[in-house]
């Protein structure tokens, strides 16, 4: 069987006018079995740091408040994206993994709610309960858990340093402090800028 892959779709991306057009054109040029994606909190989870910049809200209960806030982008995105599963339990997410490997199956992508491995008073991963966890530590998480071949991260942008230097992505702001120690055990890790993405029947 064919290890899955992960994409993370940043929730600043929820706002591309045609993000549907946009995420299936790189899906077409990159083919995958499986494909797990993970979605972003964009400006739900950004108006929760402001708050907490102007309230000081306890650490832990931020966290969990914007993990919680991940169901609504996901089913944001799911709306958006019209043709993906949405896996709100783990048995959608195994029911879908057992779909994409029957004989002359389609390939598979299926948004999973981060909370069906995430939740409050669980190991996940060793993962603090800060803000030094954003949904790019989370996806790389799950891409572990899930033995991902690849991890992709669909952001607004594309990385302003070295891509395979995590440390230096955290540094600047790009990814979050815990996402290198956890996609250095990843096999691929590939950053795309969706907004400016150009797929080969548009070259």
């Amino acid at each position: 069987m064919q290890q899955p892959r992960v994409i993370k779709i940043g929730g600043s991306l929820l706002t591309l006018p045609h993000l549907k057009e946009q995420f299936r054109a790189w899906c077409q040029d990159n083919p995958h079995p499986l494909t797990w994606v993970i979605v972003g909190g964009g400006e739900m989870v950004d108006a929760v740091r402001r708050i907490d910049q102007a309230k000081r809200l306890p650490e832990a209960f931020a966290h969990w408040l914007s993990i919680d806030l991940l169901q609504h982008t996901a089913r944001l995105a799911h709306e958006i994206l019209d043709d993906v599963v949405l896996c709100e339990t783990l048995d959608e997410v195994e029911q879908a993994a057992v779909k994409s490997t029957a004989a002359n199956a389609r390939p598979v992508t299926a948004i999973v709610q981060v909370g069906v491995f995430f939740w409050r008073g669980a190991g996940n991963m060793g993962l603090p309960a800060s803000w030094d966890v954003t949904s790019d530590a989370l996806a790389a998480a799950f891409a572990r858990m899930r033995g991902a071949e690849e991890l992709v991260l669909m952001k607004s942008c594309g990385p302003p340093c070295d891509a395979s230097q995590f440390d230096q992505l955290a540094a600047c702001g790009y990814v979050d402090p815990c996402f290198a120690g956890l996609a250095g055990e990843i096999e691929r890790v590939r950053f795309v800028d969706l907004r400016s993405f150009q797929g080969s029947d548009r070259a």
